[in-house]
């Protein structure tokens, strides 16, 4: 979020027409009354009418096509298609909606011809009410988005209940809202507005009110549209327009058809020709009211098979078979008993304000020429008891442990229905509290009988009890334990992979014995004795077998290498080494153990209490910067009694890590004698700037940092950097090639505010991460551009900072009057690289031998000491087993 905002306000500054008002030519948008769920699918948005559509923009951004406007009483519903995919909308800081929540484009922050009162981007609500872009959060913004499987379709969902965090006063406070849609390209420049400019005004639609007891919609006498030509209709005959008093369509009321059993089923009123293998039914029926908590209960007589389809929108079918259905397709059976009504509910998401149509096509079942029957009566109900619709739901399962398994139901009634799952008769399921009921990963112990008990406020029942039975494959031994071999003191590891049904279980054995707590795929012993040399090996089971591993064993080889040293780190008074393994309090707190070349003393050597490869020593006078020092250790041991006795060297350098002890001795680059006066940006007080061969180290003391409660510095900071040192190129006026924001880096080379791609290698590192006024942060010198060329190509670069408040108003800017300032590398001393350390070969059972060594350094082999050529092993790590060759072999250690 923050780098977008602080890029679209620095765009503003540098003169680019990004937020321009524009003419407020609104799009009205009717209000529309819909409960929607935002589930990635979209049969609820059936009857919202389209309030928009764009013409095809820059690829560059997002590119809406379709938009549509709904609410209910307590959100504000907005899908939208694109005309090219987007996997994640919303999911990134370049997709935006602005929203004018009172009407009124004289108040809040102006774009597009509105004024918004909230931004909504990366999914998250920010306040504009007071004029500025992004002044605060919003509170209970409520989103929630979803989109379809080809990332064309999308649909979202805000709360009319939001507030604002600064006040606690709700946005929506008219029955008006204006909003726009908005996309940018990567560099945050605004390519793509829905509608170009003055918003869509959409006005909230009321509640319609709910029904008082059962409504008739659809009687079994009702008047219906008929085909019953013989002739394929394809999915045309679906949709809402469709003329069906053409050509081979008629009228009559139901009951439809023609029977052999008379007296099975009410009296037909419209009889039909036998020969087609499928019928077709269109009646319209009046709907105003709310759907919430309503039942909408369809009684069926129908002799063969059927599909149902609530304008437009498939409903349910009965006895007819999954997947795509035809003219063709033949039922998968008739009804039993002959002349039996059957009860369904239908989905009161799919209802419109206003017409509605039920469609329905009849199938016929094989062998059964003889009987074509269909009629339907459609109640709302407000107090509809509770009602199982299928007696065989939810169904028995047999399923592999580790699979997934849901259970369904089929049950009708009017609302609120509460749902709960039972386990066994009598266990309640916690959280399984709707239709369905998941198990994501079966267990052996989930085998047992599910239920679900329905109720609403008139009555209730139970569904049937579905048998679940899990099934296992037995555990197999992929990947056996390997040999280890390892350095006393060091760790050792061994795993074990395999499959098999779960729960698989491991227990490990040393020396025949159960090892306590050794219960996972991997055991690790740590630190090693010689007492845990042996042999080991895992038992795996699961509830269908148990296997053995292969017995592997553990040589643990004596520790006869001294310490090396891995890193020198320096400040003006204290040397910080680490040592390739722990060392000896006694020795390594010795401060006579440690000489440093030019008559620097060594007044102390602290081991670190939890860090026991660490000491720091304490000199008798400052060491300088840019002086190459040789550090001396004689008789500091490890462990084993083994001493070191090497020389290093080092030279003062700085470290990011949030303390400023080591910038002693360094005067600032630039300086600012007084406060600027704005307190609610960063305002800099002094600049400190130092190099090495790899880094840019960069102190900041700052006069005021910003608003503690909106983060601390490199936040609402603007950094540009000239790396090329020459102002005719990058961005102007600074010719930035760099710009660092809020700590994220953008590419400007091209000449544009943020060209859209980042800095590789750039190795940003800020401390600390708390608000105050004393900073220091380090970028890399070897950093590259995209393309791979370099960033810093000469021996300067210029610089400008910018510090910004929450509301991204750019209050103080260094060097104070314009320019910048420029800094020129100092020649970084020459340090030789750490000394390789020592190495031991140990013998190892079979005929196999171990090298082992104890520093950050590379083994080499070579066949000869004569005329010897070296082969380095990059990935060798200690200890290196081999196999004896039966010949000579030789090895060293090179510096990395």
């Amino acid at each position: 979020m923050k780098s977008n905002l602080v890029c679209r306000f620095a765009l503003a500054l540098a003169g680019f027409c990004v937020f321009a008002p524009g003419a407020r030519a609104q799009t009205p948008v009717p209000g529309t009354f819909k409960h929607v769920t935002i589930d990635g699918s979209f049969a609820d948005w059936t009857g919202v009418p389209l309030a928009y559509t764009a013409p095809d923009g820059p690829t560059n951004a997002i590119e809406y096509e379709n938009i549509y406007i709904a609410n209910d009483l307590t959100n504000l519903y907005i899908r939208f298609t694109l005309y090219d995919p987007r996997p994640a909308a919303f999911a990134d800081p370049y997709d935006n909606i602005f929203i004018d929540a009172d009407d009124n484009a004289s108040t809040g922050f102006p774009t597009h011809g509105i004024g918004s009162e909230m931004l909504i981007q990366w999914g998250a609500g920010y306040q504009e009410k007071n004029g500025g872009f992004n002044e605060g959060a919003i509170n209970g913004l409520g989103w929630a988005i979803a989109g379809s499987p080809d990332s064309l379709d999308f649909e979202l969902s805000i709360s009319l209940g939001a507030t604002y965090a600064s006040d606690g006063t709700s946005v929506f406070t008219s029955t008006n809202i204006t909003f726009m849609l908005e996309g940018d390209d990567t560099s945050y420049t605004s390519v793509e507005a829905a509608p170009p400019s003055g918003g869509f005004v959409y006005t909230l639609a009321p509640n319609p009110g709910s029904i008082a007891g059962n409504v008739p919609l659809i009687t079994l006498n009702s008047s219906w549209e008929v085909n019953a030509a013989g002739a394929d209709l394809g999915t045309n005959w679906l949709g809402q327009t469709y003329d069906d008093t053409q050509s081979g369509w008629s009228s009559g009321p139901g009951l439809f058809g023609y029977t052999g059993s008379p007296g099975s089923y009410p009296a037909i009123n419209t009889a039909l020709p036998s020969g087609p293998e499928t019928y077709y039914f269109r009646t319209h029926f009046q709907w105003t009211n709310d759907p919430t908590d309503i039942g909408f209960v369809v009684s069926n007589y129908l002799s063969d098979g059927a599909v149902f389809y609530l304008n437009g929108v498939e409903a349910t079918r009965i006895r007819m078979p999954a997947g795509t259905i035809s003219y063709a397709t033949l039922a998968t059976g008739t009804n039993s008993p002959v002349g039996s009504p059957s009860v369904f509910g239908l989905n009161g998401a799919t209802l419109q304000s206003g017409d509605n149509i039920l469609e329905v096509e009849a199938h016929q079942a094989p062998a059964s020429a003889g009987d074509m029957v269909f009629g339907l009566s459609l109640t709302a109900a407000s107090q509809y008891p509770v009602l199982i619709v299928s007696t065989n739901l939810p169904g028995d399962q047999t399923v592999l442990a580790g699979q997934p398994v849901t259970f369904t139901s089929d049950v009708v009634g009017s609302g609120p229905l509460t749902y709960q799952w039972y386990f066994d008769g009598t266990n309640a399921i916690a959280g399984a509290n709707s239709a369905t009921y998941t198990i994501p990963t079966v267990l052996n112990n989930n085998a047992g009988s599910y239920s679900l008990f329905v109720s609403n406020p008139t009555s209730s029942a139970t569904t049937r009890a579905a048998l679940l039975t899990v099934s296992n494959t037995p555990v197999v031994i992929v990947t056996q334990p390997a040999n280890v071999a390892a350095v006393e003191g060091k760790s050792a590891t061994f795993s074990v992979v395999a499959s098999g049904t779960p729960v698989i279980q491991y227990q490990w054995f040393e020396n025949g014995t159960a090892i306590g707590n050794a219960t996972n795929a991997t055991y690790t012993i740590a630190p090693l004795t010689a007492a845990n040399a042996g042999s080991y090996y895992v038992v795996v089971s699961n509830p269908a077998s148990t296997a053995n591993s292969a017995v592997a064993t553990l040589s643990v080889l004596r520790d006869t290498i001294p310490p090396s040293v891995t890193s020198v780190a320096s400040g003006p008074t204290l040397v910080t080494v680490n040592f390739s393994e722990p060392v000896d309090t006694v020795t390594g707190g010795n401060a006579a153990n440690y000489t440093i070349s030019g008559g620097v003393s060594v007044l102390t050597a602290v081991p670190n209490p939890s860090a026991a490869t660490q000491v720091t020593l304490t000199t008798g006078t400052p060491l300088n910067f840019g002086t190459v020092y040789a550090l001396t250790i004689h008789g500091v041991d490890d462990l084993y009694g083994n001493a070191s006795s090497t020389t290093v060297y080092f030279t003062r350098d700085i470290t990011i890590d949030g303390s400023f002890d080591d910038w002693a001795g360094l005067a600032p680059i630039y300086t600012n004698a007084a406060p600027s006066g704005n307190t609610n940006a960063a305002d800099f007080a002094a600049i400190y700037l130092y190099n090495d061969a790899n880094y840019y180290y960069f102190r900041v003391t700052l006069w005021t940092d910003i608003n503690p409660g909106s983060g601390q510095f490199p936040y609402y900071v603007n950094m540009f950097f000239d790396t090329d040192n020459d102002p005719t190129t990058g961005y102007q006026p600074v010719g930035s090639e760099m710009l660092i924001q809020s700590g994220f880096n953008y590419q400007e080379r091209n000449g544009t505010f943020n060209d859209g791609v980042g800095i590789n290698g750039l190795n940003w590192l800020c401390l600390p991460v708390a608000p105050g006024t004393n900073f220091e942060f380090q970028i890399s010198r070897t950093a590259t551009f995209q393309d791979g060329t370099p960033l810093f190509t000469t021996n300067a670069f210029q610089f400008e900072f910018q510090g910004m408040t929450p509301g991204f108003v750019v209050e103080n800017t260094v060097p104070v009057g314009g320019g910048t300032i420029g800094y020129t590398n100092i020649a970084a001393p020459t340090v030789p690289p750490l000394p390789p350390g020592n190495l031991a070969i140990s013998a190892l059972p079979g005929g196999h031998a171990a090298i082992v060594w104890d520093s950050p350094s590379v083994l080499q082999v070579s066949s000869s000491l004569t005329n010897a050529s070296w082969t380095s092993l990059p990935s060798a790590t200690s200890p290196y087993v081999i196999a004896a060759p039966g010949q000579s072999q030789f090895f060293r250690l090179t510096s990395q």
